[in-house]
């Protein structure tokens, strides 16, 4: 039974975790993620008791990934770091883990997935490491919830969908952050662009430019050629505004903003549009 909350009634047995990608930083998490095909939705298992017993991060083994494996699994890294990094309930902790991680996935992502790089496949590692560190201990956001919902309905890897998702979530949240006037929030967007371009002057719609770009250039296929279509619109708006993830969204967003965000998600697709925050 999907949404019960019950807790689990045996403890799990011993569990060492050797990730072989760098992406959603699960051995370090207490998470565990299950598709329910009968109830068609996407929903999470939580408990301390996940947590594996050991967790042993080699980015050796890491070595010869796929560019397309490798750069769906970097930026769910990625969503992980930025969504715990301007979610609605950040801490000091969560923050110094996030900044490092960002800083070291800004830099390591291309030549991780293009030339296999030693040293940038050990940036990833960590970065994906402190990415499920960051989530655990913070909150996630619509990227997220959306990714939940639309999981259940595409045949489609997560990490694809969620970067593919992340810049028009990012927009959306910078266009209510500006109309609500929550100067706090458009800082932090402001300080995560400056982490991703190296530049201390870049506004919030940089970092939105930046992952456009670095989308581009891993080639990561879009949302519409996995099987998002406007008669979906609806069931993963309403779906995602029941998820866990969608609750540490920095602001709430209606289900009128999700539609926008699917909506400009499948323009993009059709007429190359980046998304608008003015």
């Amino acid at each position: 039974m999907v949404g019960r909350a019950l807790p689990l009634t045996a403890k799990p047995l011993p569990c060492i975790a050797i990730p072989t990608t760098a992406g959603t930083g699960s051995e370090v998490t207490r998470n565990a993620v299950l598709i329910s095909a009968q109830e068609n939705v996407k929903a999470a298992i939580r408990s301390p008791d996940l947590i594996p017993d050991v967790a042993i991060i080699d980015p050796t083994l890491t070595y010869g990934t796929e560019k397309s494996l490798s750069a769906r699994c970097g930026m769910d890294a990625f969503t992980h770091l930025m969504e715990a990094y301007v979610c609605g309930e950040p801490n000091p902790l969560t923050d110094m883990i996030c900044e490092e991680g960002l800083r070291r996935f800004a830099t390591a992502i291309i030549p991780a997935c293009e030339e296999d790089d030693p040293k940038a496949r050990a940036d990833m590692a960590f970065a994906s490491m402190l990415g499920g560190m960051a989530q655990s201990n913070a909150k996630l956001g619509a990227a997220h919830g959306l990714a939940a919902a639309l999981g259940a309905v595409l045949e489609a890897p997560h990490g694809a969908i969620t970067a593919q998702l992340a810049p028009y979530v990012m927009a959306e949240n910078i266009l209510a952050a500006r109309e609500a006037g929550r100067i706090t929030l458009l800082n932090r967007y402001r300080q995560l662009a400056c982490i991703l371009t190296g530049r201390h002057n870049s506004e919030p719609s940089d970092g939105i430019v930046w992952v456009q770009r670095t989308l581009k250039r891993l080639d990561l296929p879009s949302l519409p050629s996995l099987g998002l279509c406007n008669t979906l619109f609806e069931e993963v708006a309403t779906s995602a505004l029941r998820s866990n993830s969608i609750k540490g969204n920095p602001l709430p967003l209606s289900r009128e903003r999700l539609l926008h965000i699917l909506e400009r998600v499948c323009q993009a697709e059709n007429l190359a549009a980046s998304p608008d925050i003015h």
